[in-house]
């Protein structure tokens, strides 16, 4: 059996005068069992019952980041469709599921510390980002998504964290 789950994900960017334009990017290190754990990941979570994917990642980023964004300085940005992940039990004690996630971008104007429960939030210059240590789906979308304002669709199937197959359409 196959479940699927909704989430957000952004990407929060700070045009430094002196370094060019930085991105927040979160190091998963802190949870005990964290499918995302030892990788760089944008700021974003699961969409609560009652909950628009936009209510979401406004609330996820004010948990998350610190940083308090209203429905108009949130830019939508697409979606990726994660196809059956986990379906090779790599995680035991969950089924295989599918992920339909929503993607935006912010800006912020200071960049500010705050602490994550669920690891180490840190800016990077656009140069610097490091893909090496982030998912191998996130290394595609990631640079479209943080060089254009363009919307974007992307589907990807993994086999533990290697992609088997991937679509990306542009608009």
């Amino acid at each position: 059996m196959v479940t699927h789950k909704l989430a957000t994900l952004a990407y929060v960017t700070y045009e430094n005068p002196k370094k060019a334009t930085e991105v927040l990017l979160l190091y998963r290190n802190k949870k005990k069992k964290d499918f995302h754990a030892g990788k760089y990941i944008g700021v974003g979570g699961r969409i609560e019952p009652g909950e628009t994917p936009l209510e979401c990642i406004i609330r996820e980023l004010k948990e998350e980041t610190g940083y308090i964004f209203t429905p108009q300085s949130i830019n939508f940005r697409g979606y990726i469709y994660f196809d059956e992940i986990n379906r090779d039990k790599i995680l035991e004690d969950i089924p295989a599921f599918n992920w339909l996630v929503f993607l935006y971008t912010a800006v912020v104007n200071k960049k500010k510390g705050f602490k994550n429960p669920e690891g180490e939030l840190q800016w990077f210059n656009m140069k610097n980002i490091p893909y090496d240590n982030m998912w191998e789906g996130d290394r595609y979308f990631t640079p479209y998504l943080l060089a254009t304002n363009n919307i974007l669709e992307g589907k990807f199937l993994y086999e533990g964290e290697k992609i088997l197959n991937w679509t990306f359409g542009r608009n």
